[in-house]
């Protein structure tokens, strides 16, 4: 999937200037609805989860509270672990219609979660990389092509077959996550296949939907599927409980 090829695809990767009108008349699938969604599909895959790109923490609650849920039902997920990366100066640079300095903010409480503070360049280690080891599912949400490839680089000798990757902002304005995740791809060889696209509200204040995307690595290992759990609904009330 490449800039070229979604271009004249305006259904699939949105169209300038059509968040105005749209606004007020779509259902995209929240943020959290789609992570949910991607902590559940990684839970038959070893290895920890990792988000770059953590800024007050809201979309690692909502990975901590999912796995937590899980981990009630399939004892394989108490042994995963979160690390939440950011530098929590904000963005470097400008990124569409945002400053650089936008998303600076103080490091949130967020407790059972490991928190990687500083820019990845320096914070994703060799150290960090040893202890971590394996990876089920990364949450990319790091905006910048430059910040997504570092991320990239960095996880791929920790991917587990059948991993996970969400992209945040794959597709919109500024497609510089797609563009990052292609070079890597091309560059690397890691097989990966798109397993779903969602809509969303622009990220930058433009006015372009932009689009996150979920895919899955393809290894030598057959990854089986996950058991269901219980009913969302009803997991929720009996955790409530405990």
């Amino acid at each position: 999937m490449t800039e070229n090829t979604l271009a004249g695809e305006t259904w699939l990767r949105g169209a300038t200037g059509e968040w105005p009108e749209l606004r007020d008349k779509v259902t995209y699938p929240s943020r959290a609805q789609v992570l949910e969604l991607a902590v559940q599909l990684s839970r038959a895959v070893p290895g920890h989860i990792v988000e770059f790109g953590v800024w007050k923490g809201h979309s690692t609650r909502v990975i901590r509270d999912e796995l937590w849920r899980a981990r009630l039902w399939d004892r394989r997920q108490r042994r995963k672990r979160i690390y939440a990366c950011d530098s929590f100066q904000g963005l470097p640079e400008g990124y569409e219609n945002l400053p650089a300095g936008t998303f600076a903010t103080p490091v949130p409480r967020l407790s059972g979660v490991r928190v990687v503070e500083g820019f990845f360049a320096d914070s994703l280690t060799a150290g960090l990389a040893a202890e971590v080891g394996r990876v089920s599912l990364a949450h990319l949400d790091a905006d910048l092509e430059s910040a997504t490839a570092c991320a990239l680089d960095w996880v791929t000798p920790l991917l587990s077959d059948g991993a996970l990757l969400l992209f945040d902002e794959f597709c919109g304005e500024d497609p510089a996550e797609c563009r990052a995740f292609e070079e890597w791809s091309a560059r690397t060889g890691v097989r990966t296949t798109l397993v779903a696209l969602f809509g969303r509200e622009p990220s930058g204040k433009g006015g372009m939907t932009d689009r996150r995307a979920l895919f899955q690595v393809i290894g030598a290992r057959r990854v089986r599927k996950a058991p269901p759990l219980l009913p969302v609904r009803l997991r929720r009330r009996l955790a409530a409980r405990w």
